[in-house]
């Protein structure tokens, strides 16, 4: 059936609106971490929905983990599931009144007796009144046709039909007038109100009938490119033609996330529509015969939002505001329940009929807390209720950062003596190098430069306005176990000008569920990871140690793939910790960009590697501001009465050679930018007092990789934490 004019003359102008170009966004976005295309809210909303399916907290983190991290693997349930859902698809079938077929398109049951397709397939009372669903029309699993179900579409009530959204409600006959089969027998696919049920990057499954034929699905080049959030749609890459229209699009745990309804066609310098071939399209040829540059779905949780401000009262819309759970009937060998939850299996009339349980209720925390929150999360055929308590679902949620920003005299800061006196002190360092120091911000009439915070201290840069260095000292004992949070917003450190600290007006609030981060692809970088400082007499406490470690001055611009996926950085002090401090679980870190690091080398296996003796190079500019190259890491533990020091270099440079608009970086081969990752190197800390400018005292002759040379052999990979010389 040919689309609505209007319905594809919107998608291209939407198209060009946000210049989506689909090959060079599903490029971009690769099969990587998922991370940086998803918000907190959108995670939460996932995991609450994997909880739900699996009834099990550690299942659903290692799938969300799996989702999050472009793990397609899933459970070889999801085929028997997919069959299950795919039963409350059918074609829809167009008629004039004297009986002759029209055209094609693909509906699917949302709750009993109601059906789902677009308003472009069925715009009106008139042409519903003729249209048939067909159920049934498929293969089996001998390759023959099924007897198709015909069930006629009914306009009492009336149907509710929305152009803006492209969708059409109407009511199915419950049983079909040729079989006499049930139209209960076909289950119904729940419409989840949740906003966030599939991440950028995650592979969409469409079961359709394209140009009116035989039951089929797409599972693969399907993947989500973008999500709009702000408005109605979604954009994906998933094959699609005529007669899909009205299609269910699933996410991995086949929840309907969007019902597709257009396609963006590719056209020429007129505008004009061109075939798969090269030539103009015109109406006299198939619609399948358009070179489609990617597809549209309306977002369901749009659609329920309408529903329920609008329609709440209408019959039809009840129905699926209600979200009852029915009994299921499956096809032969289909044993295995959509949930995975325990099933009542009984035989009828030669058929096998499985009845799920109607609600499960799980509680994520111990005990009942003010300000838990409700949420209703529908599974196939199902409905779960979740009582979720704030800020005890997963280590991974954004929690709200609060600093009392008028006590910042009582804060002690970093205590060189943390490990203990003599020779277990641990100094902070001393900027020497003559052009540095020219650099160092001072305060409070000049007399000082260290400002102290709960656990940390830090140096800042004036010119950079960034921090030299940070040191914390960390118990790892004392964290409690969600230490590891992310934060909802960073603060200017009131005791120097703002004008002195790199703050929001750089980084931007990053759009939701953006994927190409060529406007902006820095993150906001702790230096101070909150974790090392989230310790203390108490939970409070460990909170209010952890929150300061959201001053702008502890923030250091990172490309957000050197952020999110520099997973050995992230967890270098653990390590080291759990190897050199024993039980005491204590340490302090010192950590830092290198500003104007020499460039890398290209070694003979084509790696980039640090060249710690070269010329300075003066680090590139985005937006006005200079981003290091290179970032530092010095972790000192007593081992015993002695002390134990490990110097680390990890580099960003590989991953800015992939920016456009940053200035003055050399260029590189293709071929090197796609093998872009951060790697991490452990240096003496000799040499890295010459690179950074920095005077570390009696750490370098703590220095435990002395006696290994480090000085003189220059970096040495670690591609293991075993590796780091001991």
């Amino acid at each position: 059936m040919l689309l609505n004019q209007s319905v594809v003359l919107s998608s291209i102008l939407r198209a060009e609106r946000i210049k989506l170009d689909p090959a060079k966004l599903s490029a971009k976005l690769g099969e990587g971490d998922r991370r940086k295309s998803t918000n907190v809210e959108h995670r939460r909303s996932r995991y609450s929905g994997l909880l739900a399916e699996t009834g099990d907290p550690v299942r659903a983190r290692a799938a969300l983990e799996r989702l999050l991290g472009g793990d397609d693997l899933v459970s070889i349930n999801y085929l028997s599931r997919g069959i299950i859902a795919s039963r409350a698809v059918c074609r829809v079938r167009l008629s004039s009144a004297s009986g002759d077929t029209l055209g094609f398109g693909t509906g699917f049951l949302v709750a009993p007796g109601v059906l789902m397709t677009n308003q472009h397939v069925i715009p009106g009372i008139s042409e519903a009144r003729y249209a048939i669903a067909e159920f049934d029309y498929e293969l089996d699993v001998t390759g023959r046709e099924k007897e198709v179900a015909p069930f006629e579409l009914l306009i009492d009530p009336e149907p509710i039909i929305l152009q803006r959204l492209d969708f059409c409600l109407v009511g199915v006959a419950p049983r079909s007038a040729n079989t006499g089969q049930e139209l209960a027998d076909f289950g119904w696919l729940p419409l989840d109100p949740a906003p966030g049920k599939t991440f950028i990057g995650e592979y969409l499954t469409i079961i359709q009938h394209p140009g009116g034929e035989l039951k089929q699905v797409c599972v693969r080049e399907n993947k989500l490119l973008r999500y709009d959030d702000a408005g109605d749609t979604i954009w994906y890459n998933t094959d699609t033609v005529a007669g899909s229209s009205g299609s269910p699009a699933f996410n991995n745990s086949w929840k309907v996330v969007a019902l597709h309804h257009s396609g963006v066609p590719k056209t020429d310098a007129q505008g004009r529509w061109l075939t798969v071939d090269g030539r103009v399209w015109d109406q006299s040829m198939d619609e399948s015969k358009v070179h489609w540059l990617a597809n549209e779905g309306i977002r369901i949780s749009r659609i329920v939002e309408f529903l329920r401000t609008a329609h709440a009262g209408h019959p039809l819309a009840a129905d699926i505001l209600k979200q009852i759970t029915p009994s299921i009937r499956r096809g032969p060998g289909e044993s295995d329940d959509a949930t995975g939850l325990r099933q009542r299996t009984i035989t009828k009339g030669g058929e096998m009929q499985v009845t799920i349980p109607v609600r499960i209720s799980v509680r994520v925390g111990d005990q009942p807390a003010k300000g838990y929150m409700a949420t209703q999360v529908p599974a196939i055929h199902g409905t779960v209720k979740m009582d979720v308590q704030r800020g005890g679902m997963d280590a991974s949620l954004i929690e709200k950062v609060e600093i009392d920003q008028s006590d910042y005299y009582k804060r002690p800061g970093y205590r060189p003596d943390f490990l203990g006196n003599g020779d277990l002190l641990v100094p902070l360092p001393v900027v020497h190098e003559g052009r540095l120091k020219k650099d160092m911000l001072t305060f409070n009439g000049k007399k000082d430069s260290e400002l102290k915070y709960w656990n940390y201290s830090l140096v800042m840069n004036r010119r950079r306005k960034l921090a030299f260095f940070s040191a914390v000292n960390v118990d790892a004992n004392q964290r409690p176990q969600d230490s590891n949070r992310e934060g909802d917003k960073w603060f200017h450190d009131a005791r120097i000008p703002e004008d002195t600290q790199i703050g929001m007006e750089f980084y931007g609030e990053q759009r939701i569920f953006e994927i190409d981060r060529s406007l902006n692809p820095f993150d906001r970088g702790h230096l101070v990871r909150r974790m090392d400082a989230t310790w203390g007499g108490n939970i409070k406490l460990a909170k209010r140690n952890g929150n300061d470690t959201f001053h702008w001055t502890n923030c250091s611009p990172q490309h957000w793939r050197f952020n999110q996926g520099s997973k050995k950085w992230l967890g270098l002090e653990d390590y080291v910790i759990e190897t050199f401090a024993g039980e005491t679980g204590r340490a302090c870190v010192i950590n830092g960009p290198v500003f104007d690091a020499p460039l890398s080398q290209t070694g003979p296996d084509g790696r980039m590697l640090p060249n710690l003796k070269g010329k300075r190079h003066t680090d590139p500019a985005f937006g006005g501001v200079q981003i290091p190259k290179m970032f530092f890491k010095v972790v000192a533990c007593a081992k015993g009465r002695k002390l134990a020091v490990a110097a680390f270099l990890m580099s960003q440079e590989e991953f800015l050679l992939t920016v456009e608009r940053l200035k003055g970086m050399p260029s590189k081969p293709q071929e090197l930018l796609s093998t872009a990752q951060a790697r991490l190197y452990q240096v003496s800390v000799a040499l890295l007092g010459g690179l950074t400018g920095l005077d570390f005292g009696s750490l370098v002759e703590a220095d435990i990789g002395t006696k290994e040379r480090l000085t003189s052999r220059g970096p040495k990979l670690i591609e293991a934490f075993s590796e780091i010389k001991k």
